[in-house]
């Protein structure tokens, strides 16, 4: 992997002096080559009976009890971990280093060298769990073939990437050059992004609370700051590429009818194959869980049903990253949109002073 153009996203690269031009890379690749996907068989509606495990995770801890069940069975589990401001895929294989991998993180994640290590371990007769984005796990299916038997797919419902270059340059916007040890982009079902130092939280914005505040959020929220990929993934649709969809079950109805709480997040798990419907199966023991339409998950999630588009601010926002630092860029992308918001709150000030 190596970055690429002005925005610095991750993208694969061809050893040159390696390449001896079979083709390959072409056809295990997840945007160019061939792609099984298929309509998911059910839904759920889920959180994670352990309430430690349930309030620190996000979207209902349904991806902390299938990683803590895959373990016990014997097997390793990779997902994204947040090591301060390097964000990376890790392998796990004790289950005391499953915190690494809790929380959303809404960065670009580093995969180099995972696959290798994927098709090791399954070559070695491990069951091996791997939880990313549809074309990381889309690409991980193609490049281990007929070793998949053994490997369990977990996709989320991506809205697209941002870059790591992007994340640094505004983390030493908003705190200098403090260091950074801890970065969380959830407090449960809210959008708070916290930077911590040495234990302690240097920097925290409530997005929900105050959108323009942080601009990072609010370029990953409209969708600006994504790669070109995003704009145009086959994977954002109601078909799957894995054995079980996960995210967060926006849309769900009446969800005060359901027989548990949700007051920490609520996962939504889409079963698209056999083998994902088995495993869910078999950790329904450690979970609240309901099942429910998957017309109900998909028209709660754009992403379920196309990509994000690329706008006018999309082009915006790169042509003036051409030239400006990431957040002095997204603040322009958004002028118009705090010119109203500052309007708008002029004429209620104007509003209450003649009222009075």
């Amino acid at each position: 992997m190596e970055t690429s153009g002005k925005g610095g996203y991750l993208q694969p690269a061809v050893e040159a002096d390696s390449c001896i031009n079979c083709g390959i890379c072409l056809k295990v690749c997840p945007v160019y080559g061939d792609v099984e996907l298929h309509y998911p068989l059910t839904a759920f509606a889920a959180r994670s009976r352990d309430s430690s495990d349930y309030i620190t995770s996000s979207s209902g801890g349904i991806a902390s009890v299938l990683s803590s069940y895959m373990i016990e069975q014997g097997g390793v589990v990779y997902g994204c971990h947040a090591d301060g401001l390097d964000i990376r895929h890790v392998r796990i294989e004790d289950k005391e280093e499953l915190w690494k991998l809790k929380g959303s993180k809404y960065v670009q994640s580093n995969v180099s060298d995972v696959f290798r290590k994927v098709r090791a371990d399954l070559s070695a007769g491990l069951d091996v769990l791997f939880t990313g984005t549809p074309c990381q796990t889309a690409g991980l299916r193609k490049y281990v073939g007929k070793l998949s038997d053994r490997l369990y797919l977990v996709d989320l419902i991506c809205h697209g990437v941002p870059s790591q270059k992007m994340f640094r340059e505004h983390v030493r916007h908003v705190i200098g050059n403090e260091d950074v040890d801890a970065v969380s982009f959830r407090d449960g079902p809210r959008f708070v992004l916290s930077l911590s130092s040495s234990g302690k939280v240097v920097y925290r914005s409530d997005f929900c609370r105050n959108p323009f505040e942080d601009m990072y959020y609010r370029a990953f929220f409209y969708g600006i700051s994504y790669r070109d990929s995003c704009y145009k993934c086959r994977f954002a649709r109601p078909e799957r590429v894995s054995d079980i969809t996960i995210g967060d079950f926006w849309g769900i109805k009446n969800p005060g009818t359901l027989p548990f709480g949700t007051e920490a997040g609520l996962s939504v798990a889409l079963p698209v194959t056999e083998k994902g419907l088995a495993l869910l199966d078999a950790i329904r023991d450690s979970l609240f869980i309901e099942e429910r339409p998957v017309e109900e998950a998909v028209a709660g999630n754009d992403q379920l049903r196309h990509p994000f588009r690329f706008t006018r601010r999309v082009s915006l926002f790169r042509a003036f990253y051409g030239i400006l630092p990431f957040d002095a860029a997204a603040r322009l992308a958004f002028m118009d949109k705090q010119l109203m918001r500052w309007l708008s709150g002029m004429k209620h000030k104007i509003l209450r002073k003649d009222a009075k």
